[in-house]
């Protein structure tokens, strides 16, 4: 979803963390799961079908009665398949839906992503890229992720969530892209933003509103849905479509040129031309994240994002070099 072209969850804004080229949140990338007694989900399923067809006390050929599994082994598995769905969710930065898991979780990652530069370059850019996702806090009603910030869970009614996150909104150098030669560096900046989700699964439907704090302030609204699958109970899969729009304010500072920065740009081979963007569209694309099981503990992320600045202040920008912005992300992940 996160198709901001600046900050979204990783990380979207892909949250929020740099997205795959500039963009601050989705966040690209990394996640994790739930690695442990997913494999055992089967034999589960088989195990209480074999016993609701026995007289208690009959044990079925091959078995043996000490084979049963407690109600409490059912539930852990459960659980932990709840528990991957969550992350599939959470590392395509699709809208904040992801099911509520019970007490405290958390997972760390470390990954490689390959993207733009930064929105609107030609120029292709690989960078290693962290990831922790903790969530749980008081029954989950507030999380911790370098995807989608500190965030807390306000409104929980029926198919609807609400609330609200404080997150990191990446920045851009200008030895990023020679293209960039000559223009002022945009640091990183808090981020503040609210949500409301509609959920009626496997589908949801987002709405979000950031605001980027600081020198570089500026104000993004996105909407976006997802939907998510397990094709088989090792491997969750979320897809999420999505449209941002963007204020005068972030335009300017993402895709505008002054009449100085023009000027020194020139001077220092990097012809460029004054531009003065105004409030409208920035990007819209897809994203397709995965979560596949390889152990108890282990498991590998992948995630792929098609990016396209639709909007006319974005693509007329003399900073934009191709519209099209496809990222792809991999990696692996460790639940403690």
């Amino acid at each position: 979803m996160k198709h901001s072209t600046q900050s979204r969850a990783c990380g979207s804004q892909l949250t929020s963390t740099p997205r795959f080229g500039a963009h601050a949140h989705a966040g690209c990338l990394l996640a994790l799961l739930w690695c442990n007694g997913v494999a055992v989900a089967q034999e589960t399923v088989s195990g209480q079908t074999g016993s609701s067809d026995t007289p208690s006390g009959d044990a079925q050929p091959g078995t043996q009665p000490g084979d049963t599994q407690s109600p409490e082994e059912i539930s852990v598995v459960s659980q932990r398949q709840t528990q991957l769905n969550s992350e599939a969710l959470s590392i395509s930065d699709t809208p904040d839906a992801e099911p509520h898991v019970n007490g405290v979780s958390g997972v760390a990652g470390l990954g490689a992503r390959v993207g733009p530069a930064y929105d609107g370059s030609n120029k292709t850019k690989t960078s290693p890229y962290p990831y922790v996702d903790i969530h749980g806090f008081f029954n989950d009603r507030m999380y911790l992720s370098s995807v989608r910030g500190i965030g807390v869970n306000l409104l929980d009614l029926d198919h609807f969530r609400g609330g609200f996150a404080l997150n990191y909104a990446g920045g851009r150098t200008s030895k990023d892209d020679p293209h960039l030669n000559g223009l002022p560096d945009i640091s990183g900046a808090a981020q503040v933003g609210g949500f409301l989700t509609y959920s009626l699964k496997p589908v949801a439907f987002e709405a979000r509103v950031l605001r980027r704090l600081g020198s570089t302030a500026g104000t993004q609204v996105e909407l976006g849905a997802s939907v998510s699958a397990a094709p088989v109970p090792q491997f969750h899969l979320s897809l999420g479509v999505g449209v941002d729009w963007a204020d005068a304010s972030y335009q300017k500072t993402f895709f505008g040129v002054t009449p100085a920065e023009a000027a020194q740009a020139t001077a220092l081979g990097n012809p460029l031309t004054p531009y003065t963007p105004k409030a409208g569209l920035t990007t819209a694309g897809v994203t397709a994240a995965g979560v596949y099981q390889i152990g108890k503990h282990w498991g590998l992320i992948g995630r792929l994002e098609l990016q396209d600045l639709i909007g006319k202040q974005a693509k007329d920008s003399p900073l934009t070099q191709r519209a099209f912005q496809p990222g792809v992300a991999f990696g692996a992940a460790y639940q403690f």
